[in-house]
């Protein structure tokens, strides 16, 4: 007789679906009138470490997608950190993201801990951005560099970033340079309770929001599975929703949100550790759910929806990368009517995963939005 075979206690889901693109921002930049605006996130799991590690990425990132924004999180960095003479890491980010103002958050309530930056493309109708009222941002030194400003500021990836910055009216698509320049940037939520640990760097554009944020883990014991369920999801959501009712307008909030969705999101579900781990705990999902019931999009998930085996994050004890046995922690969540084409300015065109960047525990994470005239 044949062996019965012992049905898998779990699923075991490694292989990378094909996904379709759904936007060519070349193509689309070739038309007038409309302007891909491409953001890109990655949690960097310790800055200093990183660019040693990948002292390059940051800046071939910026060049190959044409960003407008990058956003990192869990930098680990203190307030001090830009100005040690030792560590020179503001001359490090006036070479490689020289085109971009830099807006920091730290964690103050513990050092070597969280904290988040948004780098912002300068426009060279304000020079550098200087429309923007900033709280906490990286100040002093942030309009030098004019040269390297043009050089990251090209918004054609095919041309490698070797030419001088084009006329705005061009490289803008006949989109206002104004909408693509922020109006004000905060670098916390205004909620004391949640502000000490550097989680938010929040820029508003003329014609949307964008939040940079990095959710509270849970913990290895769960021991902050309350804080961040009870406390941080639901007083986040509503000053998200805040946000976009006394602006009027859209938001997208992203980073690494310490969540992994469904099934779709983990290589592994079923395992039983997964109810009791920090990411995927039935609290933790409920919780999600309850912040996109809110009238909010996952965007990645909402343009792929088949899309399996793209994930964001692997465990690097466990060696988990190069097997692909990961889990998606990273989004961009966007109010329901940015995914909307029904003649508004702004929609959002596609999102992907960026698994062959490495540095990090994290891959990065892109989002493309078209700014219309």
């Amino acid at each position: 007789k044949k062996k019965k075979t012992k049905a898998a206690d779990h699923q075991r889901w490694t292989e990378r679906t094909p996904l379709t693109r759904h936007w060519n921002p070349q193509q689309a930049m070739s038309s007038t009138g409309s302007y891909t605006f491409t953001v890109i996130s990655w949690n960097v799991a310790g800055l200093r470490a990183f660019i040693k590690k990948q002292p390059d990425a940051l800046s071939n990132l910026a060049k190959k997608y044409s960003a407008d924004v990058i956003c990192l999180q869990e930098h680990k960095l203190q307030e001090g950190h830009l100005d040690d003479p030792k560590l020179k890491l503001r001359e490090y980010f006036e070479e490689k993201l020289g085109g971009y103002d830099g807006h920091w958050s730290y964690s103050l309530e513990k050092k070597g801990y969280s904290g988040t930056a948004m780098f912002i493309k300068k426009r060279s109708s304000s020079g550098a951005g200087a429309g923007a009222k900033k709280s906490g941002g990286d100040g002093k030194k942030g309009k030098k560099q004019a040269t390297l400003g043009a050089f990251f500021g090209s918004s054609n990836a095919a041309d490698g970033g070797n030419t001088q910055a084009k006329d705005d009216s061009k490289s803008t698509g006949d989109i206002p340079v104004s909408h693509l320049e922020p109006i004000n940037v905060e670098t916390d939520l205004g909620l004391p309770a949640h502000d000490g640990e550097g989680r938010t760097v929040t820029a508003e554009f003329p014609l949307f929001y964008l939040t940079n944020v990095y959710v509270p883990n849970s913990g290895q014991k769960l021991d902050r599975l309350g804080y961040r369920t009870q406390q941080w999801d639901t007083d986040f959501l509503a000053k998200m929703q805040q946000l976009e009712t006394d602006g009027d307008k859209p938001i997208v909030w992203l980073g690494d949100l310490n969540v992994a969705h469904n099934e779709k999101d983990t290589w592994n579900e079923g395992a039983k550790h997964l109810a009791k781990s920090a990411g995927t705990t039935a609290e933790e999902r409920a919780s999600f759910e309850q912040q996109l019931g809110a009238g909010y999009i996952d965007a990645f998930r909402h343009l792929h929806p088949e899309g399996r085996g793209h994930y964001s994050y692997w465990s690097q004890r466990a060696g988990n990368r190069e097997p692909n046995k990961g889990l998606r922690l990273d989004y961009f969540i966007c109010s329901k009517e940015m995914m909307e084409d029904d003649g508004k300015k702004v929609c959002v065109r596609d999102s992907y995963i960026v698994p062959d960047e490495l540095g990090s525990d994290h891959c990065p994470i892109v989002l493309e939005i078209e700014i219309k005239k």
